[in-house]
């Protein structure tokens, strides 16, 4: 979807689960399900500009500055990689920006007032996952709103299509936007064993998997791949007309190299750990329509750089 003249404050766009037409701020479905969108086009210094296609992204800040992506997972939750947080674990340190398009944006500052790593985390590479309890609980509007989170039994069949979200250029020797402005990647989910076979060389010794249950692969389409300051981003996907957080970017061989997948952090495989630090959340099960009360549902990916690794 362009936006043009005629579209200002309209939601037009075949993403959006709102009526064509239908002027912002007026509906309030967002407060019934999670992984709905509701597409308007906005007056931005001067230019219309797409707003509320990823309602549940939001961009991580460390002493101000950014680092990492995130997903609205639950009112008081945010979903990301646990790499993104190396720099300190203390949560005054932290803030998150809400309902931003693009980056620098002011957007809406939230503090934090807890860092939850898992406690498997270590080699920078699986286990890679963590939340960030907000100090005071969001209110959902049109431009926020959560991401769908699956269970432990939520699969997707390989060869489904899924999109990656994020801020940052999607592979190196590309000189990024100024500001940075909220992509999206398609991608294809791909075999296990596949993934295995290609990341072989990495193996340590005596070592029989590096892909593990906890990592999802992904190929890029059309020649293109989510690169660096994409880490923590969502890798969802559409399910009877609902968004599912499935990865959240984790790392890959190196930007740019096709093929070479990208491997995400499984969202249904920490169902358990995510319950038990959000006890009042609730996930999706089947490929049906999820109802919520307040609570909500997410998932996530990671990226960062260790050596030839990008941690995106």
């Amino acid at each position: 979807m362009a936006c043009g003249p005629g579209d200002l404050q309209s939601l037009t766009s075949p993403f959006s689960s709102a009526r064509v037409g239908t002027p912002l701020y007026f509906e309030e479905r967002w407060f019934q399900t999670c992984g709905h969108t509701n597409i308007a086009c906005k007056m931005v210094k001067g230019k219309l500009v797409e707003v509320g296609k990823w309602p549940w992204q939001v961009s991580i800040l460390f002493l101000g500055m950014y680092i990492c992506s995130g997903s609205l997972i639950h009112h008081q939750w945010v979903l990301t990689a646990a790499h993104c947080l190396q720099r300190s674990k203390d949560p005054k340190m932290y803030s998150v920006r809400v309902g931003v398009q693009s980056l620098p944006d002011n957007g809406t500052q939230l503090l934090l007032t807890r860092i939850v790593i898992h406690e498997d985390f270590h080699n920078l590479i699986s286990q890679d996952i963590a939340l960030l309890k907000l100090r005071d609980p969001i209110s959902w509007s049109p431009l926020i709103q959560p991401v769908c989170l699956p269970n432990n039994r939520f699969k997707l069949s390989v060869g489904t299509m899924c999109w990656v979200i994020g801020w940052g250029h999607k592979s190196t020797g590309v000189t990024p936007k100024t500001p940075y402005s909220l992509q999206e990647v398609a991608v294809k989910i791909i075999n296990s064993e596949t993934c295995h076979q290609q990341y072989q060389f990495l193996f340590l010794k005596d070592q029989k998997k590096f892909i593990g249950d906890d990592m999802l692969c992904v190929s890029s389409e059309w020649g293109m791949d989510s690169c660096q300051d994409n880490s923590g981003s969502s890798l969802v996907c559409q399910v009877n007309n609902s968004w599912i957080q499935m990865g959240v970017v984790s790392w890959s061989r190196s930007c740019n190299q096709h093929r070479f997948p990208g491997i995400y952090t499984s969202t249904s495989h920490f169902t358990h750990w995510i319950k038990r630090q959000i006890t009042d959340m609730r996930f999706i099960s089947r490929a049906g329509p999820a109802f919520l009360s307040p609570v909500t549902l997410t998932g996530y990916i990671l990226l960062v750089s260790l050596g030839s690794l990008w941690l995106l």
